[in-house]
């Protein structure tokens, strides 16, 4: 016991040794902690600092009050003792120092308007005796759904800024805190618990791939999808009678019940458990999974099958299907053709077979009838065209200025026959080699594939784009064309992507084109590996060697009148060799094929503002790319959603200078980033003028570790949207 009473006195006397007793004070109005009762002078003083005031002051010995700011000094002693019974004694008060030098936490931290990707967050400044320097926001991870590592963002305010919106991974809990900091240090910590909803799954499920059809039902096999951003809660198994070529509405599926009412030509048959994904599922046994009816099929019926995958939580329910695009396109949908509903024979059929079999009789001996006189009408064009395997292309050719403005009145017609002949390698089959399970990406006509193609002895890794020309509907022939002829006059560079040949079947039109082993978008985002006193693996040198060589390859693109619009890092290319690539132009351009490219935050000033596409307005786009080479990968604009973009740069919004980039690169950026197009600098002026940066002995790019660095954040839903039709 006597220790215990010890032990009090003595902290009790440390409490007063550390927190002064500065004087007598006429007091001011301040924080009167009117629940203290009996109190001593420690307690008065420990309440204090822990609200984070620097003063506590005791009036009367019956107040304890608190405040940041002292008054009028009375007395150097304690008011007791210098004015007991003078008439000032009711505003004076015995002031000690709490010793609490640091802001308090911020106030009235809210989060409001959370959506799946965005929330906007407010606060008041906090009770302080010193000047705040910056606010900082820190949003700490709990959980997410996503399969890869959220980074836990930090972002820095200015001392009067008291709200702001903010980009999230959708389907993520965080512990959002704010701390106010001044040249004594950070304040303590505010906080909030922020939870988005869960977004539309970001990868499209793959099309379902049937193994057998017999009679009323139909076996298929299925794939899981990942998604990051929700759970998978469940899948769907959507059908379509394509015999009614129907308009496929996806936002009103329903179940089979419900599209007969309606009389839908689609149907949601079943809604099965994630865990039985990978069990091949019989479409139409007539059984009910989740609360759909899998209905018998109709035999001699032509049927598509559609995946979805649903993601639920927090009551709700995003929904994304595999592609319900045109059945022409056989590359990412499935026709289901009928089989008979029974082996056995009957007279009917064989009748019918009989007629039928009399009938095509008939039309061959037409056709070869036909086939004569068309052969002697046209034996004069046949005897110009040579043994050599070539590309025929129908429809209208036109020559393409530029990939942005075609005006109707420059529409030229050209023999693209005698183009290709003159200037594209016209390679034989019997030299590709096409690698079907390697999918490099999707283009706006195909597919396209690593392979690789053999000249003058050598094998050469190539990308094939496949184009089912014959497929291609007048419109999508009439682009493909265009496109086609884009890369045709953009010749060979070394910082371009190049063609390399084109190759013909009956049916099937392969555009060969150079490989590239990654683009730059991953590139940089992969740079940021932490090595000691560094923030990135990646060297300045080699930062400035591809941001010229993509000026190099764009020049050259300018002197062919070609615009390209989608310039971005996403669009080049990194050879092995670590060359530049410029790609995303023409035919040349492919990407996820469950993902949509989003150029909004490279786009010029002027487009916004319904002018098209010129060279100067790719140089506005090349600084954006110059920008997001220098932070490696980061989003631009990324605390802005999408929506807001093309306003607030026609208001003058622009992308800002790093601590890490000097101010003479920024510069160069700002010059491509005039309204005025004159204004502007060719890429011509922009290959020389960072030349001279790089090889200046100043630093102009510095990926050297300083105290308080962050990365720029890199949003994927910001520059990539999920495929999704509608």
């Amino acid at each position: 016991m006597s220790l215990l009473i010890l032990f009090v006195i003595l902290g009790a006397a440390s409490g007063l040794t550390n927190n002064t007793f500065i004087g007598c004070y006429i007091t001011h109005i301040s924080t009167s902690l009117d629940f203290l009762k009996n109190f001593s002078t420690i307690d008065c003083i420990s309440n204090c600092e822990r609200q984070f005031y620097r003063y506590a002051i005791i009036q009367n010995e019956k107040n304890c009050m608190c405040n940041n700011f002292l008054g009028s000094i009375y007395s150097t002693a304690h008011c007791k003792e210098t004015c007991e019974n003078c008439s000032s004694k009711d505003v004076l008060g015995d002031v000690y120092n709490t010793e609490v030098i640091v802001p308090g936490p911020p106030q009235d931290l809210e989060v409001s308007n959370v959506t799946d990707t965005t929330a906007f967050i407010s606060w008041k400044p906090p009770k302080s005796f010193v000047d705040i320097d910056y606010y900082e926001i820190k949003a700490n991870v709990l959980h997410t759904f996503a399969g890869y590592d959220v980074t836990s963002p930090v972002y820095r305010f200015s001392n009067n800024t008291f709200e702001t919106e903010r980009n999230f991974q959708p389907g993520t809990k965080y512990n959002l805190t704010l701390r106010a900091a001044s040249k004594f240090g950070k304040s303590a910590v505010a906080f909030r618990i922020l939870e988005t909803a869960i977004g539309f799954p970001d990868n499209i499920p793959s099309t379902p791939n049937v193994l057998k059809r017999h009679g009323k039902i139909m076996i298929i096999q299925l794939s899981p999808v990942v998604n990051n951003n929700g759970p998978v809660s469940a899948y769907r198994i959507v059908v379509v009678n394509e015999n009614m070529n129907p308009i496929l509405q996806v936002d009103n599926f329903k179940s089979y019940k419900d599209a007969m009412a309606e009389e839908a030509n689609y149907y949601i048959a079943a809604e099965i458990e994630p865990q039985d994904i990978l069990k091949n599922f019989t479409v139409g046994d007539g059984k009910t999974y989740g609360s759909y009816y899998n209905a018998p099929l109709q035999p001699n019926t032509i049927y598509r099958v559609l995946l979805g995958v649903v993601s639920r939580y927090l009551n709700v329910t995003r929904v994304v299907y595999s592609n319900t695009t045109d059945p022409s396109n056989t590359f990412v949908t499935v026709s289901i053709m009928p089989a008979p509903e029974s082996d056995d024979e009957s007279p009917a059929l064989i009748i019918g077979l009989s007629v039928a079999i009399g009938l095509l009789s008939f039309l061959l001996i037409l056709g070869i009838v036909g086939f004569f006189l068309l052969t002697r009408r046209i034996s004069n064009r046949r005897r110009r065209l040579t043994d050599v395997q070539e590309l025929s292309i129908q429809g209208p050719i036109i020559e393409v200025e530029n990939s942005g403005y075609i005006p109707e009145d420059e529409i030229i017609p050209i023999n693209h026959y005698h183009d290709l002949k003159q200037q594209v390698w016209s390679i034989p089959q019997t030299l590709i080699k096409f690698e079907p399970t390697n999918l490099l990406g999707s283009g706006k006509f195909g597919r396209v594939n690593s392979g690789t193609v053999r000249k003058d002895s050598n094998l050469i890794q190539v990308a094939i784009y496949t184009i089912p020309d014959r497929k291609l509907g007048h419109e999508n022939k009439r682009a493909m064309l265009k496109d086609l002829d884009l890369l045709i006059r953009s010749r060979q560079h070394c910082n371009i992507l190049n063609l390399i040949g084109t190759c013909e079947t009956p049916d099937t039109l392969f555009v060969v084109l150079e490989y590239a082993s990654t683009n730059l978008k991953d590139l940089l985002l992969g740079s940021r590996d932490a090595l000691p006193g560094r923030f990135s693996n990646m060297q300045e040198s080699q930062a400035f060697d591809i941001s010229i060589g993509i000026a190099k390859g764009m020049h050259h693109l300018q002197s062919l009148r070609i615009v390209h619009r989608q310039l971005c890092a996403r669009n080049v290319l990194i050879t092995n060799d670590f060359l530049p690539k410029v790609s995303g132009y023409g035919l040349a351009q492919y990407c996820n094929p469950n993902m949509v490219p989003d150029y909004t935050r490279w786009t010029a000033a002027e487009i916004f503002r319904g002018h098209q596409h010129v060279s100067k307005s790719d140089v506005w786009s090349f600084a954006c790319l110059v920008w997001e080479i220098c932070v490696l990968g980061g989003t631009p604009y990324s605390s802005v959603p999408n929506n807001e973009i093309p306003e607030r740069i026609v208001r003058g919004l622009r992308l800002v200078q790093m601590r890490y980039f000097s101010d003479e690169l920024y510069q160069l950026m700002l010059n491509c980033w005039q309204l005025d197009l004159d204004e502007r600098p060719t890429f011509q002026d922009l290959i020389e003028t960072l030349t001279v940066i790089k090889g200046d002995s100043n630093s102009h790019l510095n990926f050297n570790v300083y105290p308080e660095f962050q990365y720029e954040q890199f949003y994927p839903n910001m520059e990539m949207a999920a495929r999704t039709f509608h």
